[in-house]
């Protein structure tokens, strides 16, 4: 039984960067099939519902995700469910992402020199990676945005909207304790349903948004003390994808590492059995 009202604990920001040494091959699904999916990107109301380049309304995770995300939902009360908005991100969104955060942060702060400007802006968004051991964390199908929605069919009130970037949306911040100065009952309650609900399935929250949650990629390997078990795809080549520029050239080079990663799961799966082989003669 999950209690729905207990306290979100303070959380650092984990800004460490992860090298994923053995990556998991689980496959990546999709979730619109199960899920009320609501791609954000592809009509993105930043910038008057354009569909950001490389972006789908399918939104797609890897398997054992959409099974956690099952287990999540069904801890919800009756007459809740979870409304997804993002999960994996082709590179080429993540590379726009990073660009108009930084661009923006930069305006706004422009004091800061490169190293403090792409600290602040880790805060938002992940740095865009072309090397799938050391991906972003959205680029790797164990990321995922999410709230709920109520019996209602609206969703709940969280003090924010979705991809809002300020104090507020820090996961913390309506909690009695938090020290800042954000008070409203609602919102504390429906923030602890989403998070205990999300990590009693087994995910970790990235404390800087209360909408994003995390398993086997980097944020979860911090948080959970644990090898990271998920590489990065650069392209996933999902179906109604928008075209974006270097379409080709990520996607060459997302399978020449995707080769890579196949021989090195090979190389490992014959080095265990060598290891259980040694370990047999010697008993």
């Amino acid at each position: 039984m999950v209690d729905f009202n207990k306290p979100i604990p303070k959380t650092d920001f984990p800004f460490g960067l992860i090298i994923v040494s053995n990556p998991s091959m689980d496959p990546f699904v999709e979730l619109n099939d199960e899920f009320d999916c609501d791609s954000a990107y592809y009509h993105w109301a930043e910038e008057d519902g354009m569909a950001v380049p490389g972006s789908s309304p399918i939104i797609v995770a890897r398997k054992t995700v959409k099974e956690m995300l099952r287990k999540a939902e069904d801890l919800l009360p009756e007459g809740y469910h979870l409304r997804i908005y993002d999960a994996y991100r082709p590179v080429a969104i993540q590379q726009f992402f990073w660009d108009y955060y930084r661009a923006k942060l930069g305006e706004k702060n422009p004091d800061l020199n490169d190293e403090e400007l792409d600290k602040l802006t880790r805060t938002c968004v992940s740095m865009a990676s072309y090397n799938i051991l050391r991906p972003a964390v959205h680029s790797t199908g164990g990321a995922v945005d999410l709230t709920v929605v109520g019996p209602d069919g609206k969703v709940l009130e969280m003090g924010t909207g979705f991809d809002e970037f300020n104090d507020a949306t820090w996961t913390y911040a309506f909690e009695p304790d938090s020290g800042t100065g954000f008070v409203n009952d609602e919102v504390r309650d429906n923030r602890r349903l989403l998070y205990n609900v999300m990590t009693a399935a087994g995910f970790t929250n990235l404390p800087s948004e209360w909408w994003h949650f995390d398993y086997g990629d980097g944020m979860w390997a911090q948080l959970k003390n644990e090898n990271a078990i998920y590489a990065g795809r650069l392209d996933a080549e999902i179906r109604d994808m928008v075209p974006y520029k270097n379409m080709e050239l990520v996607r060459a080079a997302d399978h020449k590492q995707q080769e890579f990663i196949s021989k090195m799961a090979d190389i490992i799966t014959s080095c265990e059995e060598i290891g259980c082989q040694v370990i047999a003669k010697l008993q």
